[in-house]
């Protein structure tokens, strides 16, 4: 079928042409595993990583004493004037790093490596590239720490960021159940980054992700036009509905006692199992 090029359906069709669903795994994510479907900048299961991270670190197109840095707000958007990012020598890797050690705070560095035998036993299986954090509460020169040794919440925010901040990740990409092995405090402030960073790397971009954990909602900013939540249940013919859930006045007057983890708990929103 010929389409014109401003037509919407083959728009549509353009956007989807690289698109993804990720359902990242601890131990891909670790690298003890292979990933039988690798991507780039990641696997779609998390393989990868070490090499997503270079790429994330590496990027500098940007100054940070450039008015795009200086003014940008990571989580809403907004022109905002960030403190750390006045600093004219900081490089724009250097404030993405600081965006996620913000979320990670066991991690004082992270960095990447291709000389694991001093990090890693030679049984262990690994890839050429390894990733390397810093603990900050171990000893010095004692607390340098592989993904093999490193708690899975780090290595799932990691592979998040990735696939937010780098551009060679597809423009419209999905995540199978994103809360998993995240602690509910972390899984919040996760979510509050998603709209930023992807507003960051590119332009028109957009992320779809399942999660169960009622945490999830309340790092959602629904006022932003940019971010919506669907409910997804099956109604009693059997049938898979889907509804966007908005803030109506009801909503947002209950919202002002509630967070919305605990509506969804109490069945105001929809998509809860009647048991």
């Amino acid at each position: 079928v010929d389409l014109e090029r401003d037509n919407p359906a083959a728009r549509l069709m353009q956007r989807l042409q690289d698109y993804a669903i990720y359902c990242p795994n601890t131990p891909t994510l670790r690298g003890i595993v292979p990933d039988q479907q690798s991507r780039s900048p990641v696997g779609l299961s998390g393989g990868q990583l070490a090499e997503g991270v270079a790429a994330l670190k590496s990027i500098q197109e940007l100054d940070a004493g450039s008015e795009a840095i200086k003014s940008y707000d990571w989580e809403t958007g907004d022109e905002a004037l960030r403190p750390e990012a006045s600093d004219l020598e900081a490089s724009a890797s250097e404030i993405i790093l600081d965006e996620l050690l913000e979320l990670i705070d066991w991690v004082a560095d992270i960095e990447t490596t291709d000389y694991g035998s001093k990090l890693l036993s030679p049984k262990v299986p690994r890839n050429r590239l390894i990733l390397k954090f810093s603990d900050r509460f171990m000893r010095q020169r004692r607390n340098d720490l592989t993904a093999y040794d490193a708690s899975e919440g780090a290595l799932y925010v990691l592979f998040a960021a990735v696939l937010c901040l780098t551009d060679k990740a597809p423009s419209t990409f999905a995540i199978d159940t994103l809360d998993q092995a995240l602690n509910p405090r972390l899984l919040k402030a996760l979510i509050s980054k998603l709209a930023g960073w992807l507003r960051f790397s590119k332009s028109n971009r957009q992320l779809l992700f399942t999660a169960h954990n009622p945490a999830a909602l309340d790092g959602l900013d629904l006022l932003d036009p940019e971010v919506r939540l669907f409910a997804v249940e099956r109604n009693s013919n059997g049938q898979t509905v889907l509804n966007r859930l908005t803030l109506t006045p009801d909503r947002i007057e209950l919202n002002q006692e509630y967070p919305l983890s605990r509506l969804w708990l109490m069945g105001h929103l929809g998509a809860v199992p009647n048991v």
